[in-house]
């Protein structure tokens, strides 16, 4: 698939995404995610806790629900509702066999059924079998609703989260169709659209591609040649190496064109995979310190306490990394099954039998990436090992690595093996906006499985690029047809009513064809399915065919008409039309499609997972209410606290309020203290609120009092300078009108001038509206003046009315100064000789005709002068 590329400053600056993309790295043990959106830094999104990446769990501590580092915190204390690793359970009938899941799911009727001891109260519906609640894809969708919570919250900080809906996902390249089914029923289930599923190998190269340079190579030809990389991704529970070809063409578009265009092209050869990672060596580190520990402290019954295994486990990690490389190591055992702390020298990790087992088998998953470089001729060219996930860290890991390419050194230090994958995912996410001039580059993916119709026809061989569509031609008639990856059942269609859409088709040797698709995510589907004509030489057949031989074979002389007209060809030309005719016809043909083999999410259980999910989001977003709620309400218990305080430095509320009302603030202040220490853990929001809203009853007109008193004199001036504007323009524009009557009444036909600017109805308009206005500022004045010393009284004028009527005045002056003076009329001429000869844009003027004034309106600083004419043709759009 040719993609174009984003240029790093462009991602930034453009405007040109809609809507926000959101890279996810989902992994066994850890998850990266990046946010593709304008005005959001480009950059990996951080957890609650500030964390690059984030643990892929997700536990509950009772009711609540929990992710990230609280939740793999959570498993000492809840491990029955600890749910980890559940990425290599997806599109699986048997977990792993490593002991990593603290309630083990079990096999029922085709699938794998996390239990759920004591499930959530709020549960709707609630599982009426507590061993058979969460399916792997169901707590996949669980941590995708925390991860696009996280994305949100960075999309809009301090904002309502804007909605993301659309994600770019790595995945294994060797998934198999059940696995990438099973990946995409749980982004269903939080409603998000999986634009692209690109191999996490791939997503290390494209970020690695990205702002690189590369060989030539003529993919025609042959010519030039290619860079190859080795991605050794080596996670938690699986480890893959994908050989990458790297190479770049310079094509002219046209003959004509004079600048190529240069296209980097990025090529997965070859893959190599093992299910062994790093919790393989935690494990077998783990199981090391049990044994250890039970034959040093004498103490029994480790692994049967989980709370103690989940922290041998945390242990484990740590040490994982320096008995690799040290001699010596001290463990700290601490746990419920001791009374004491425990530190136990441990010998290097190399030299254990199990371990040395491990690392046997590094050699052994590089083999098949290996030979397909050398198969290739390319054992002496350039190429790389580009380390991916935290596991490729682990120095006797790399040791091996090493060993297997024949002590060579090679391993790359400039890729960013925690987080290329996300950046490269989001990188091409980016891309597909198709908005942006970007950097040309073409992926190319292909599939590790073999697919066939049946079990013997192969259809998508071993090595078929993504994205590839193949025609297969069937009989004519109802039939069911299966295909098969890698000998494994994947999907059934079902032909029906082939019988209706042959009433409909004329052409001769009906059969159907189906157009079956392996799309880029891995999936294989039906595009269509038609029925077409099977004949070679429609031209044999039917009318025109017929008609064609009734009179024998002519040579092509002896067919001449009179005119001179070659028969043959245009009977040719007739039986072309009509043999294109019947070979492009087609008629569409109904279908069903079944996935085959592992058994995925039906309609009923993505409805019931999809309800379950739903309470959840309820019952959290409810909660984080309450907790606002009840966040707010304490600290303004403790600012009203303090502002009622005789010693504070803000005395506004004690010298705005009389003694009353401080008595009556205080007395409820006291007693929402005391029920909030009794009841702010099970008070909801619309309670926690009203407590609030109660207190600020009481305190609104003290605090409306000390703003008035502020804001009052300000506006006051405002408004008594919006006034003086407006007078101003009142009488000018009188005058000015007066001026214009008179003028108009001495005007003659031959020396027309311009009626009055404004209408007598407009200015007794704003005549009226000012003395209205003088009513109304006179009477509130005269009661406010006599307020003036006492601040325990409420205002009687205020200053939201003083600008909404000074401002509506400011509007009403403004639309009448920014009219557009009349025109004026058309002078009569006394003969048709003097009128073709006076221009026909010229217009008599008269000198006493007053040209269009503006009124000026003052501003606060302002001293009322003279209205002069250089003073009022000043700045009339100050605001008043």
């Amino acid at each position: 698939m040719r993609i174009p590329f984003l240029a790093f400053l462009l991602l930034l600056l453009s405007p040109a995404i809609r809507a926000a993309v959101l890279a996810i790295d989902y992994g066994a043990e850890f998850t990266k995610l990046s946010l593709v959106k304008p005005g959001v830094p480009f950059d990996v999104v951080l957890d609650r806790d500030s964390k690059r990446k984030i643990h892929s769990v997700v536990g509950w501590k009772r009711d609540d629900r929990v992710f990230g580092a609280e939740g793999k915190m959570a498993a000492a204390r809840f491990p029955n509702t600890h749910f980890p690793y559940g990425k290599p359970l997806l599109g699986r009938t048997e977990p792993p066999a490593l002991p990593v899941y603290p309630s083990p799911p079990q096999h029922v009727n085709g699938t794998l059924l996390f239990p759920h001891p004591s499930p959530p109260s709020h549960l709707d519906p609630h599982p009426h079998n507590h061993d058979e609640v969460w399916t792997p894809s169901a707590l996949v969708a669980h941590q995708l609703s925390y991860f696009r919570g996280l994305a949100e919250e960075l999309a809009s900080p301090g904002a309502k989260p804007e909605p993301i809906s659309q994600v770019i996902v790595t995945v294994p390249p060797w998934w198999n169709v059940y696995q990438r089914r099973a990946y995409r029923d749980a982004l269903e289930l939080q409603g998000l659209t999986c634009l692209a599923m690109i191999g996490e190998g791939t997503g290390v190269a494209l970020n690695y591609g990205m702002t690189r340079s590369f060989p030539t190579y003529n993919p025609e030809t042959g010519e030039g040649q290619k860079e190859y990389h080795i991605i050794y991704d080596s996670g938690a529970m699986q480890t893959t190496a994908s050989v990458m070809a790297f190479y770049q063409t310079s094509v002219y578009p046209t003959p004509k064109s004079k600048t190529p265009i240069n296209t980097t092209h990025i090529e997965l050869v070859g893959t190599g995979w093992e299910e062994i990672g790093g919790v393989a060596l935690d494990l077998t580190v783990q199981e090391i310190l049990a044994a250890d520990f039970e034959a040093r402290s004498g103490k029994k019954g480790v692994r049967e306490d989980k709370r103690a295994m989940a922290k041998l486990q945390r242990e484990a990690n740590r040490v994982k990394h320096i008995l690799s490389a040290n001699q010596e190591s001290n463990v700290a055992v601490s746990d419920r099954v001791v009374d004491r702390r425990c530190r136990l020298p441990l010998p290097p990790l190399p030299h254990r039998p199990r371990i040395r087992l491990v690392r046997r088998r590094v050699p052994l998953l590089l083999a098949d990436p290996l030979r397909v470089v050398r198969r290739g001729h390319l054992a002496r060219r350039h190429h790389l090992v580009d380390p991916l996930r935290g596991n490729t860290r682990v120095p006797f890991v790399q040791a091996a690595i090493r060993d297997a390419l024949g002590g060579r050194d090679i391993i790359a230090q400039n890729v960013n093996a925690d987080e290329g994958a996300v950046l490269g995912a989001a990188y091409y996410g980016a891309a597909l906006s198709r908005q942006f001039k970007m950097k040309s580059i073409e992926v190319s993916e292909t599939s590790v499985w073999e697919f066939t119709l049946g079990t013997d026809e192969v259809i998508f061989p071993k090595g078929t690029r993504m994205g590839t569509k193949k025609a297969l031609v069937l009989p004519a008639e109802d039939q069911t047809i299966e295909f098969y990856q890698a000998g494994q059942p994947a999907l059934s269609v079902q032909i029906i009513d082939v019988a209706t859409s042959m009433s409909n088709f004329t052409a001769p040797s009906p059969a159907i064809n189906v157009t079956v698709r392996l799309d880029p995510r891995g999936h294989l589907s039906i595009a269509n399915a038609v029925l077409v004509s099977n004949t070679t030489d429609s031209a044999s057949s039917g009318v025109a065919g017929a008609l064609k031989g009734l009179f024998g074979k002519k040579d092509k002389e002896d067919v001449k008409d009179d005119a001179g007209v070659d028969a043959e060809t245009d009977s040719e030309e007739a039986t072309s039309e009509a043999s294109s005719s019947s070979k492009t016809q087609k008629v569409a043909v109904r279908f069903r499609e079944r996935q085959l083999g592992v058994k995925h999410m039906t309609g009923e259980e993505k409805r019931t997972t999809l309800a379950r999910l739903t309470s959840i989001a309820a019952y959290e977003a409810a909660k984080t209410a309450r907790e606002e709620a009840r966040n707010q309400l304490e600290g303004y218990l403790y600012r009203l606290s303090g502002l009622l305080d005789s010693e504070t430095e803000n005395r506004a509320l004690l010298e705005f309020s009389i003694k009353a009302e401080q008595d009556a603030l205080s007395k409820l202040l006291k007693d929402t203290f005391e029920w909030l220490s009794d009841h702010a853990e099970k008070a909801d929001e619309k309670t926690l609120r009203a407590k609030r809203e109660a207190l600020e009853s009481l305190e609104t007109p003290i605090i409306t009092r000390f703003t008035e008193s502020r804001t009052r004199p300000k506006a006051v001036e405002a408004f008594q300078q919006a006034m003086f504007a407006a007078r101003s323009f009142l009488v000018e524009a009188t005058q000015n009108n007066t001026l214009a009557k008179e003028a108009q009444a001495n005007a003659t036909p031959e020396k027309p001038v311009a009626p009055p600017k404004y209408t007598d109805a407009e200015l007794e308009d704003v005549k009226t509206r000012m003395k209205e206005l003088e009513v109304w500022m006179d009477g509130l004045m005269t009661e406010q003046v006599k307020l003036d010393g006492d601040n325990t009284k409420d205002p009687v004028i205020f200053t939201k009315d003083l600008d909404e009527k000074g401002k509506a005045l400011q509007m009403m002056v403004l639309r009448l100064a920014n009219k557009k003076s009349p025109r004026i009329p058309k002078a009569k001429t006394a003969s048709k000789a003097t009128s073709s000869t006076t221009s026909p844009t010229a217009e008599p003027t008269d000198p006493t005709q007053e040209t269009e004034q503006e009124p000026f309106f003052p501003t606060p600083d302002d001293e009322p002068v003279e209205t002069t004419r250089r003073a009022r043709r000043a700045r009339p759009s100050d605001e008043l």
